[in-house]
């Protein structure tokens, strides 16, 4: 509200418009009606966006790609943890056998009963997925790691890569080497 400070107190609410009111009194709204989590998310990190170091390395294992993003594991973790409590159980008896491989086959041959829970990490990891059918989380979408064979050159399926016609500009130079 532009008005000097001078004014008198009942002058600087004369310019207060209905357009503002209304956004200030939705505000207050919602605020209230997220029972002031809204607020108090804005504040310190809470404990979903700690990084389980375990479940990473887990990650790093059953893929063997060694650049996972932490936040993403965030998520998968905790999609896995509300969806599908009864593999999200057997996550630590899975970290304890990639202690001692480093092989991503070998770990799921050597999961037994965990096996299932070793597969849904895989496949959560590469489709960016946690879950299946209408309760599916989504977790990555860019970052997906089935989204990393063609990322030099495309950008994932709705993701406009420039104007009309972008699809007929010389192929560009690869960001990395395919290994």
């Amino acid at each position: 509200m532009d008005t000097p400070a001078s004014e008198p107190e009942g002058k600087r609410f004369e310019s207060l418009t209905r357009r503002d009111f209304l956004i200030g009194a939705g505000s207050v709204a919602f605020l209230v009606a997220c029972g002031g989590s809204a607020l108090t998310a804005v504040g310190a990190p809470g404990p979903s966006t700690v990084v389980d170091q375990q479940f990473l390395k887990l990650s790093r294992v059953l893929t063997g790609k060694t650049d996972l993003n932490p936040a993403t594991a965030v998520r998968i973790e905790a999609a896995f943890a509300k969806l599908q409590p009864e593999l999200h159980a057997q996550f630590p008896v899975l970290a304890k056998l990639a202690e001692t491989s480093t092989d991503p086959a070998a770990l799921v041959e050597t999961a037994g009963e965990a096996k299932p829970a070793a597969l849904a990490i895989i496949a959560a990891w590469y489709t960016g997925t946690v879950g299946k059918g209408v309760t599916a989380i989504t977790v990555a979408y860019r970052d997906a790691l089935m989204q990393r064979p063609t990322d030099d050159g495309l950008s994932p399926p709705t993701y406009a890569m420039g104007g009309p016609a972008w699809w007929t500009a010389p192929v560009p130079a690869p960001l990395r080497s395919q290994s």
